[in-house]
């Protein structure tokens, strides 16, 4: 009896593993691997952040050009 019910948990956690691995990695509908998004998410943190940075030194740049006009330079 004991070895019995060891096969059936054993082939449960295997059906339980297989319908994971398709949910998560072979998905038609959704995205093929989740854990990609992370990277993509990151990526565009970097290009926004970028952008920023871009604007804030033309915002820093455009006041000293200002100060200068200012001073007479």
């Amino acid at each position: 009896m004991r070895k019995a019910f060891g096969a059936v948990e054993l082939l449960l956690v295997i059906v339980v593993i297989t319908i994971l691995y398709f949910t998560c990695f072979h998905s038609n509908y959704g995205r093929s691997n989740p854990f990609d998004d992370n990277a993509k998410i990151n990526s565009q943190q970097e290009v926004i952040d970028d952008k920023i940075q871009q604007i804030e030194d033309t915002k820093a740049l455009r006041k000293r050009i200002e100060e200068n006009l200012n001073k007479g330079y």
